[in-house]
Formats: structure tokens, C-alpha cells, sequence
């Protein structure tokens, strides 16, 4: 009786495994939005404080290890106590970064079947503009707005983790570093920093079907 029920326990346990490896067989592919929260680091840091972020993401499941994909985010900085030493006014300051970006992920095997731990990368495209408006509180200077902005290529690796909610919807949470190298001769000159290093932490939602 008891070789029976060990026998019905190792059947039941391989149709398990089966119907897990075949859980998302026929939904591979992901839709999600995301927001966070970015600390500027670095030169940045010096004059910009952290701010929320936004992004949307689609990709495909090519297998149970490899995704692919592309997204779209937004974030927006505000100024800190680097703008407050003018006698003679005050300062408006913001920070924007959009970027463009495909993204390739690995995903690791984990005790629950659920949980799906990832590091992954995205590459392409940043837009950086930082608007600066000047109020004058003092006579003799005047009030002046100057936008600057530029288009640079940059990275993001992160890891994070996907866990599944239902057969149809995932929780997503993961910590990225965004890096914008080499900006250029006059955005360095005005603004003090030749780079942009962005590390967030982030959470989201996907759609799977």
C-alpha cells in the first residue's frame, strides 16, 4: 500500500514538473509599466536631487531563459541646495531624461516557480535637458530662462526579479544604474559634469499573454 502511494506521488510530482515548464508555453510575451525613484550621483548629484521615473516595457520570452525587448521612460530631477546661494534671486531648476532603449535579459532558475530572478542590459538612446529660470529679487539684474539639452547614447544594467501573481499578470521590482558618457564640450562647460551616472530602484506590473 505504501509502494502505491509513493508510486501515485512520484506521477503526480512529474505531471507538476511538466505543467510548470509548460506555464507560460504560450505566453511569451510581456507588457508592463513601471515606476521609480532616481538618485543622481556624482557632479550631478552636486546640484540635482533625487526625483520619480516612469517606464514602459514590452519584450519576448525566446525561451525560459532569454527575453528581449524594447522601453520607453521618462524621469524628471529637481534642484537642491546648490541653486540657493544667489542673493540676487532664485532659482527654478528641473532635470528631464527620456530615453529609447532595447533590453536583453537572462533569467536564473529559483526554488519557487514563481519567482524569476534576472540581470539584464539596455542600450540606446538618452535625450538629457535641463531648464534653468532665474527670478530677480534685487534691482540692477534682470530675470533670464536658459534651456539646455542634448542627445546622447548610454547604458542600463539592472537585475531585478519578475514574480507571478497569476498565469496572466507579474510583479516586477529591480535596481538599475543608467550611465551617459562623454557629453559634450559646452554642456560640460556650462553645467560642471561630462557624465550622468543614475542608479534606481524601481516596481511595475506586466501583462502576459
Amino acid at each position: 500500500m505504501k509502494f502505491k502511494s509513493v508510486i501515485f506521488l512520484l506521477i503526480a510530482m512529474y505531471f507538476c514538473s511538466v505543467g510548470n515548464a509548460q506555464y507560460h508555453k504560450d505566453k511569451n510575451l510581456l507588457v508592463g509599466a513601471s515606476v521609480g525613484y532616481q538618485y543622481p550621483m556624482g557632479d550631478l548629484g552636486d546640484q540635482a536631487k533625487a526625483g520619480p521615473s516612469i517606464r514602459l516595457t514590452g519584450q519576448k520570452m525566446l525561451n525560459k531563459k532569454l527575453s528581449v525587448g524594447a522601453e520607453l521612460s521618462y524621469s524628471l530631477l529637481g534642484q537642491n541646495k546648490f541653486w540657493d546661494g544667489d542673493n540676487r534671486g532664485s532659482y527654478d531648476v528641473d532635470y528631464n531624461i527620456g530615453s529609447a532603449l532595447l533590453r536583453a535579459s537572462y533569467y536564473f532558475d529559483a526554488w519557487d516557480r514563481d519567482f524569476h530572478p534576472y540581470v539584464s542590459l539596455a542600450f540606446g538612446y538618452f535625450y538629457y535637458r535641463n531648464k534653468v529660470n532665474f527670478i530677480a529679487t534685487s534691482g540692477g539684474v534682470d530675470d533670464f530662462k536658459y534651456t539646455m539639452s542634448e542627445n546622447k547614447v548610454g547604458l542600463a544594467p539592472n537585475i531585478g526579479f519578475l514574480y507571478d501573481l497569476s498565469e496572466d499578470w507579474s510583479f516586477d521590482m529591480n535596481l538599475r544604474y543608467i550611465y551617459i558618457p562623454n557629453l559634450s564640450d559646452s554642456t560640460t562647460a556650462y553645467s560642471g559634469f561630462d557624465k550622468i551616472s543614475l542608479p534606481e530602484l524601481s516596481i511595475g506590473l506586466f501583462f502576459r499573454f
